[in-house]
């Protein structure tokens, strides 16, 4: 059986839970499901996806991979926003804040920033050696671009693998799959605060410039119908010794990720300036 095992460290609050709403946990089935997402994402067919992570539709087939976590490590107590901007950070945390009747939003519905814990992933079979190359690409954007939990698209629950941090060649890796993306250098985020006014800011201000509001299908996401982006905003750490962060934004292919209503001729990321409210 093949193991490998990662250590991640929390660079934004997590908002990750199971049954009980008010606990937040890391849990395998949610990073599961991320590492499923970029393996679909990056261009993996149903059947490639089936044969991979298993499916109930059909004959049932099991998955070919053990996900498990272990050595949680608590960051630092974070403290919860107590007032939220309009204008930026709000854009960030509302759902967190709104969702299950506001459970999430307590000291314990969030697990903080700094908070390690490792991953370990292992291979119950051997794969045909193109569903392989496969995995072995979705592990890489997942350790290097992935997140986990609430709000993942808009910066929450992202992460640094110790063993593979962010480096630009990825963002040339998943341009090869169709994918657009931007490394914005500038500005370099120094604290969570400063990473959900930047995202938040940006967000608000281009959905305005874009005319795509919240309330209407987009690759930004919608509730009515119910469809998650698919434009990441995320922060990442190239150097684990300092807490300095930059911010990536990618936007997966829409024929791989969205529902007819939310799709557009062409991506949004790389195509317009992102810009903050006036």
């Amino acid at each position: 059986m093949k193991t490998a095992t990662y250590t991640l460290e929390l660079l934004t609050p997590c908002f990750c839970a199971g049954a009980d709403q008010a606990k937040a946990e890391i849990r395998a089935p949610a990073i599961r499901g991320q590492l499923r997402w970029w393996f679909r994402s990056l261009g993996g067919n149903a059947a490639d996806e089936r044969a991979v992570f298993g499916g109930v539709a059909g004959t049932d087939s099991a998955s070919s991979l053990i996900i498990r976590i272990s050595d949680l490590k608590p960051g630092p107590a974070w403290q919860l926003p107590t007032r939220l901007d309009m204008n930026s950070d709000s854009y960030v945390y509302h759902f967190a804040k709104a969702s299950a009747d506001g459970k999430r939003w307590t000291t314990t519905g969030a697990i903080p920033p700094k908070t390690t814990f490792k991953v370990h992933f292992l291979n119950r079979r051997a794969l045909l050696p193109k569903l392989q190359a496969q995995l072995d690409l979705a592990l890489r954007c997942f350790l290097q671009l992935g997140s986990i939990g609430l709000r993942a698209t808009r910066g929450l629950g992202a992460f640094i693998c110790h063993q593979h941090p962010f480096t630009p060649a990825i963002l040339a890796e998943i341009a090869t799959k169709a994918f657009a993306r931007e490394h914005r250098a500038s500005p370099q985020l120094t604290s969570v605060d400063h990473i959900a006014r930047e995202i938040g800011g940006l967000l608000k201000g281009t959905r305005k410039a874009t005319a795509m509001s919240y309330k209407m299908s987009s690759p930004f996401g919608s509730s009515s119908p119910r469809q998650t982006s698919a434009i990441y905003f995320r922060p990442v750490r190239t150097d684990s010794a300092v807490n300095i962060c930059t911010l990536v934004i990618f936007e997966a292919p829409h024929n791989r990720v969205l529902g007819p209503a939310s799709k557009r001729a062409h991506p949004v990321v790389g195509r317009t300036q992102f810009t903050k409210p006036i």
